[in-house]
């Protein structure tokens, strides 16, 4: 075998090109399907060979298996000829006139009517590949006019280049024209491709840049040459590496001289290995087949013990669908077994994916019946919820509501895609339910009602407007609000505790929102928490330990920073090192007072809130439980 780039294609280039690109097309046009096993049909009967023959020429790849059609056909044809020697020979024995003997059964009659359609199959088959090829050299015959337009033109010599290279993937996308002329072009497009690159060879940037594309795009094909060795198939591996012989050959140009014989030679091993694997396989024809054949025997063993085992859970089911296919794969990648056993196998590998697929299929069904009952008792507990939230004596369904609570929790399976919208609904309710009791909702009198549904309105107006200012105008504005908060209509503690953490909530969103320095935004945030949780304890406290955290952390950190000074050689004031790190400590100190006269203020509100809890006899609602 000779590198193409160390001497002149051969004329059979496009003789290649046309078989090549046939052999492709016919294997896109067609998928791979069960091939006709022919046994040994001597002594099949004339309808078996009808039957056969009816099958292979009705089949997608009948193209493909026409030699194997052509000797169903012999067959049938001689079958025929001894079966009517035979009916003569009594006609005749049992005093028949020779001229009156007639012997034309109906599978006979089948058999013509087939076989004209048969033929007629083949020659629109035929005239299409004509009208076809005829349509490619058209275009064959354009990009070659093309090119020639190319040679002295005046024009940027890399748009040049990137028009020529567009019109050879043209070239080598468009299919074999009619064998007469197919040569006479490959041989006219070579000279005019010669006579571009003579056009430019002086432009050696532009030359280096195309030997540059075709190293990569060969190196490409030498790994892939390389991979085929691995390939079970080695027929198909066969077919795969003429492929990428031709396109070495004929669609990419030449490389550098010092990568040409490495990257040859490299090529050359990647055949020779398959070639060796290929002559193997033919040698040890039948040994290989019979290896096949176990492998495939224990891949069907795989496939039946998946088909007969139990899966309780969808995660279990499609585990199960994955290892089938993958198995499935892999049993179409093995290569042919023995004759006598290929349909055996192919039968036996058809039932147990259809075995399997019928059993998954009744597991999905049963599934979906029971999803369906468990989506109905879950809509049955939220409806329950709803009911229980609208009824006038709701106060007392707690224990109802926790036992809702864990009925949810024990529901069964339910499809995601409904269970996160109902699970987002229910949690919700719930949480509706037992805010409601902590809140105090439920002591609210009838007239204290449309105060709390003003209160809440109030929130969402406050809510609504948009503050663009700087932080003092966000004060003012704060503070007015505060003051139309406090003459709203008085409502009982509970509720105005619930309503002012809302509140809270709204303020920290505003402050956060606005312009200016952070300390100055957590100094009014502060201010107004106060004013918020002065009646909610848990709040306080909540608060207290946040600013302790904060308190104790840059404690720690200014305890760092005073040891670090120690190490300091220099530690005057003329160090810029040392004076940074006073500068740290100076700020952190400055955090830590606010910090701590923060805490001051809470511990003298909770002290506050503690004595008028020791006045009241009104106790805080009950904790609100979990609903996860």
């Amino acid at each position: 075998m000779n590198d193409p780039e160390l001497q002149d294609n051969s004329p059979t280039g496009a003789d290649k090109e046309e078989q090549t690109s046939d052999n492709e097309t016919k294997a896109q046009e067609n998928p791979v399907e069960e091939p006709i096993v022919i046994e040994d049909m001597t002594n099949a009967s004339l309808e078996d060979l009808v039957a056969l023959f009816q099958k292979a020429t009705q089949s997608d790849s009948w193209f493909e298996q026409r030699n194997d059609i052509q000797k169903i056909m012999d067959q049938f044809e001689q079958n025929y000829t001894v079966e009517l020697q035979e009916k003569k020979k009594v006609f005749l024995e049992e005093g028949g006139n020779p001229i009156d003997f007639f012997f034309r059964p109906a599978v006979k009659e089948k058999y013509d009517q087939l076989t004209r359609s048969f033929r007629q199959q083949k020659r629109k088959h035929y005239q299409a590949v004509e009208q076809n090829q005829k349509v490619n050299q058209e275009r064959k015959e354009q990009i070659i006019e093309e090119i020639k337009e190319l040679i002295g033109k005046d024009e940027n010599l890399n748009s040049l280049y990137t028009s020529f290279k567009n019109l050879q993937d043209s070239w080598y996308k468009t299919g074999p024209a009619p064998r007469n002329i197919n040569n006479n072009l490959w041989q006219t497009y070579k000279h005019h491709v010669e006579r571009f690159y003579d056009f430019v060879h002086l432009n050696r940037e532009l030359r280096a840049k195309d030997y540059e594309h075709n190293y990569k795009e060969k190196l490409k094909i030498i790994e892939k040459a390389e991979s085929l060795a691995d390939q079970a198939d080695i027929v198909r591996a066969g077919r795969d590496l003429d492929r990428l012989h031709r396109q070495w050959k004929e669609d990419l140009g030449p490389v550098a001289k010092e990568h040409r014989e490495e990257l040859w030679q490299r090529f050359q091993e990647a055949t020779a290995a398959i070639h060796k694997r290929k002559q193997d396989y033919q040698k040890n024809f039948e040994s290989i087949q019979q290896q096949n054949l176990e492998t495939k025997e224990g891949l069907l063993q795989k496939m039946l013990a998946l088909k007969d085992g139990e899966y309780a859970s969808h995660n279990q089911w499609q585990k199960a669908i994955q290892n089938l296919y993958s198995l499935r794969e892999e049993f179409k990648q093995v290569g042919p077994v023995p004759k006598q056993d290929s349909k055996r196998t192919w039968a036996t590998f058809r039932d147990l994916s259809k075995a399997f697929n019928q059993k998954k299929n009744d597991y999905y069904r049963e599934l979906k019946s029971v999803q369906r009952e468990h989506i109905q008792n879950a809509k049955k507990l939220l409806e329950e919820v709803n009911e229980i939230l609208e009824s006038d004596n709701w106060r007392a369904q707690s224990n109802r509501m926790k036992n809702i609570q864990k009925e949810w929790k024990n529901l069964g399976p339910i499809p995601r895609k409904l269970i996160v919208k109902m699970r987002e609904e229910f949690h919700n309710q719930c949480n509706l339910y037992f805010d409601r009791l902590k809140s105090g909702y439920q002591k609210l009198s009838e007239s204290e009602k449309p105060i709390y549904e003003s209160r809440q309105q109030f929130i969402s107006e406050f809510e609504a407007v948009k503050n663009e200012g700087d932080s003092d105008a966000l004060v003012d504005f704060l503070n007015t609000s505060w003051e139309a908060w406090g003459k709203l209509p008085e409502i009982n503690p509970q509720a105005l505790q619930s309503l002012n953490t809302a509140f809270q909530k709204s303020i920290d969103k505003k402050i956060k929102a606005v312009k200016g320095d952070a300390q100055t935004k957590e100094k009014i945030l502060f201010d107004f928490k106060r004013r918020c949780f002065a009646d909610n304890h848990t709040s306080l406290n909540e608060t207290l330990m946040d600013i302790k955290g904060k308190y104790e952390s840059i404690l720690t950190e200014i305890n760092q920073l005073e040891n670090n000074l120690q190490f300091f050689s220099d530690s005057s004031d003329t160090n810029p090192l040392v004076k940074d790190v006073k500068s740290k400590i100076d700020t952190l100190n400055t955090k830590a007072q606010n910090y701590q006269e923060q805490l001051s203020l809470l511990r003298a509100d909770i002290r506050e809130f503690k004595k008028k809890q020791e006045e009241s006899s009104e106790g805080i609602g009950e904790e609100k439980p979990t609903t996860d």
